[in-house]
């Protein structure tokens, strides 16, 4: 009796510790959140390489898995089983990290120089394509003199406005910095900084792929220790259930980002081609762009089509007309063709709750968000989803979407459905 007593006592006052450890974090949250998110900046920025191995390692996994198997069964015909198993992965890490850099290297060699030399061309001809661009404007509304002039007066403004930007964003007046000893020093801190910054992203890349390595061989440890920690903390059928979301998480997310880097590179192969074939104006730069914001769902293509557009319109409008049409159709052969062949229906979203994902978590967490916010609102829906089924089941209700359309009420003696008498108030 006395030790269910002190054992009522320490019950009391554990929950009474954990209710005001909560209050406490709850109150640093609302009121320390600038705090928080630096401290959460911080921590990234640390771990970063990490990131970027988890990544590495993520996505080249179907590959490495693919060669290890491969080599594992043509070793084993020759040697022991415990010498074919090291040798294929051993293998296996050199074949995919060589494989990683020299598809890095070549899209660095073959793509940024280029790229680079025609963002270059469009600065130094901006004002040539502007000329040119006035001149058909005034062509085209030449019967109406009156518009022509609001639509000069008006291209004039924002054209200077833009070249304003330019010049005092994109090439500063280095004789100004020059007369002054704060200048110099903004000046030297600006490229010192730039240096310090492709230096950090090098080696955040290289170590990452030290990370990816040491990922790909220890996985199958990692995962063995994850779901002992599960096991461990949970019930069983908790920890079933954790175990088998984790997997419906790696199917969606794998399939998505893995099938949409596919998609955006063929998409981007065939801009590229279409760019060549029709003549359109710094092609590969177009097709980069392109490429690129593909990957985002249902804006990809917006996103991408308009500066495109708008670098082929300053060189020659009409052919800028030409690449609206030509992206029109590519994206309708990517939206009907291509992405349901590669992504299939990975995610089982509707258009509208893809819409949904995209705007919430591209306002929460930017680009990357606005990448990874289907499949991770796809894992939510299922997870909601799944938790709605469970109690209806309990409550011996049906699970099918459709027998709720024209649901009135439910009776609460037989449960039975009753109908709406007029289906139009639904």
């Amino acid at each position: 009796m006395r030790d269910n007593k002190y054992q009522k006592y320490l019950a009391y006052g554990v929950t009474a510790f954990l209710v005001i450890a909560a209050s406490i974090f709850f109150f640093f949250f609302l009121f320390k959140l600038d705090a928080i998110r630096g401290f959460l900046r911080f921590l990234t920025q640390i771990l970063e390489p990490f990131f970027v191995g988890a990544v590495i390692a993520y996505l080249v996994t179907p590959f490495y898995n693919m060669l290890h198997r491969n080599l594992r069964d043509f070793f084993s015909r020759k040697l022991k089983p415990r010498h074919a198993s090291r040798l294929a992965v051993g293998l296996s890490l050199l074949i995919s990290v060589i494989t990683i850099l020299l598809v890095v290297f070549s899209l660095f060699a073959m793509i940024v120089p280029q790229f680079v030399k025609s963002i270059i061309n469009i600065f130094n001809s901006l004002e040539t394509y502007s000329v040119n661009l006035q001149h058909w404007i005034w062509n085209l509304l030449e019967d109406n003199p009156e518009l022509a002039a609001k639509v000069d007066a008006m291209y004039l403004k924002y054209y200077q406005a833009l070249m304003t930007w330019l010049e005092s964003k994109m090439t500063p007046d280095v004789e100004a910095l020059l007369t002054s000893i704060s200048g110099l020093g903004d000046l030297f801190s600006g490229i010192i900084s730039s240096v310090f910054t492709v230096v950090r992203i090098a080696k955040d890349f290289f170590i990452g792929i030290i990370v990816s390595v040491y990922l790909l061989v220890a996985k199958r440890h990692l995962i063995a220790q994850a779901k002992k920690i599960v096991y461990g903390a949970f019930s069983l059928k908790a920890a079933n259930y954790i175990v088998y979301e984790c997997r419906y998480i790696h199917t969606v997310f794998g399939g998505f980002i893995r099938g949409k880097l596919l998609d955006s590179l063929i998409i981007g192969i065939l801009c590229f081609c279409g760019c060549t074939l029709f003549k359109f104006p710094y092609a590969l730069v177009i097709s980069v762009i392109v490429g690129v914001t593909n990957i985002i769902p249902f804006f990809g293509p917006f996103v991408g089509a308009i500066p495109s557009a708008f670098l082929i319109l300053i060189v020659d409008p009409m052919k800028c007309i030409y690449f609206i049409l030509f992206i029109v159709v590519l994206q309708q052969f990517d939206g009907n063709v291509l992405g349901p062949k590669i992504l299939g229906n990975t995610t089982g979203l509707s258009s509208f709750w893809v819409l949904f994902s995209i705007i919430l978590f591209g306002g929460l967490f930017g680009f990357v968000g606005m990448i990874i916010g289907v499949p991770l609102f796809a894992v939510i829906y299922s997870i909601i989803s799944n938790v709605v089924n469970h109690q209806l089941k309990k409550k011996t209700l049906s699970l099918e979407t459709n027998e709720y359309e024209l649901l009135d009420h439910v009776d609460e003696t037989t449960n039975n459905f009753v109908r709406l008498k007029d289906p139009t108030l639904k």
